[in-house]
């Protein structure tokens, strides 16, 4: 556990050690199952197992009986996880990062009646609903400032009634409460952006079926969100506060990118780990393949991107946890650094992918070697919460005034 280096606490390594011996005994036996197993038994019985060891808890109220862990300790148990698999991995950072808006609202109405049953015995699935069909990515674009948003909710009385659709979110038709970036009013920008929950078997909030997709087959269930006239409380918007759900959105964003680098990582050393074995047991010209000074600079490779991709993360992580000197999570600033980890962490994790293929040849190709469904897996994690290039306008925008396009 020294690549962490300081970073982590004696509790943070005892997780870890805890996170590696279930990755290992009940997560990698099983990859192959996870990628063909439609009906999700696999997935519920491992996402179940993490809930058995408090995984589920993690960030959530500790008055619900949630356990309160930093940014460090957040992420690196996701790398832990991903190391086996990063759908699995996703699937368990969601519930926090849906609720951390009401959290951060004090929107104790919501954590009563919609997060509680999060702190079960069990693990409950939760979404995120941001992209739209119109606009893609948009939405998460700091230059459309809200207006790119097209799914409309009104207030009625005590209920706010929603209009819209979604497309891609993580936990669709599969979740217990959906958390939907709304505009009360497009024009309004930024201070129009409502986050509302919705929960599951609300009238008027239904499904497509599930996308047919590259990775994360099943261990993310991605389907369009449709919301006709969906109807609910008052109170299940994050914050009526004006401008509170603006920050949370780019809270949102930041949490995703930062996380989504912690994914990066764990798929990168994962495979890193099956290159360095299968170079180790296989030989020509009289030693192992990995003795040879061409594979043994290709190792070298990955362990530097490797290494460099999560000392990035935790350091932009432990930033996170000294918001007195570094800011809110929601700054142009936090939001350029954790930007700037996912990108450089997905690309680290592709060329890992590339290179133990190429050191592994036509076995890596075979899914008995895992490394094909690794690169299938983390490829959508570059593409998401913005991609490549949106990702590096956030990051050049921190450090000198972009021209807007709205």
């Amino acid at each position: 556990m020294q690549e962490y280096g300081d970073f982590v606490t004696e509790a943070d390594r005892m997780m870890i050690g805890t996170l590696r011996e279930f990755v290992k005994e009940q997560i990698l036996p099983c990859r192959q199952q996870l990628d063909t197993d439609e009906e999700r038994v696999h997935v519920h019985r491992v996402l179940n197992g993490l809930a058995a060891l408090g995984v589920h808890k993690r960030g959530l109220p500790e008055s619900l009986g949630g356990i309160r862990c930093g940014a460090v300790s957040l992420v690196v148990g996701y790398e832990e996880i991903a190391r086996g698999d990063c759908g699995i991995a996703l699937t368990t950072s969601v519930p926090a990062w849906v609720f951390g808006a009401a959290l951060r609202s004090r929107n104790e109405r919501v954590l009563e009646e919609l997060c509680r049953p999060f702190c079960g015995d069990t693990f409950v699935e939760a979404c995120l609903a941001m992209t739209e069909p119109e606009g893609g990515c948009n939405i998460e674009s700091a230059d459309y400032r809200g207006k790119a948003i097209h799914t409309r909710a009104q207030l009625e009385g005590d209920e706010w009634v929603i209009n819209g659709a979604k497309q891609f979110p993580s936990g669709a038709s599969v979740s217990e409460v959906y958390l939907v970036a709304c505009t009360t009013d497009p024009e309004l920008a930024e201070e129009g952006i409502a986050l509302i929950y919705v929960p599951a078997r609300t009238p008027g909030l239904s499904f497509s079926k599930p996308e047919d997709k590259m990775g994360m087959r099943f261990t993310d269930v991605n389907a369009s969100v449709y919301l006709d006239d969906v109807r609910v409380p008052k109170d299940y918007r994050a914050s009526m506060q004006r401008g509170k759900d603006s920050e949370s959105f780019r809270n949102l964003l930041t949490w995703g990118r930062l996380s989504s680098a912690a994914f990066c990582t764990g798929v990168a050393q994962a495979v890193l780990d099956i290159a360095l074995d299968f170079t180790g047991r296989r030989y020509y010209g009289g030693k192992q393949v990995r003795q040879h000074s061409l594979q043994a600079n290709m190792l070298a490779d990955m362990m530097i991107g490797v290494e460099s991709a999560r000392f990035y993360y935790l350091t932009v992580a432990s930033m996170f946890d000294n918001r007195q000197v570094y800011g809110h999570h929601y700054s142009d600033e936090q939001l350029a650094r954790a930007t700037g980890a996912k990108l450089y962490a997905a690309e680290v994790a592709l060329k890992v992918c590339n290179m133990a293929m190429e050191l592994t040849g036509s076995y890596g190709y075979m899914r008995d070697y895992h490394i094909e469904k690794y690169l299938r897996d983390v490829k959508i994690i570059q593409l998401w919460e913005g991609g490549v290039q949106l990702g590096r306008i956030d990051v050049a925008r921190s450090r000198y005034p972009m021209v807007p396009y709205v």
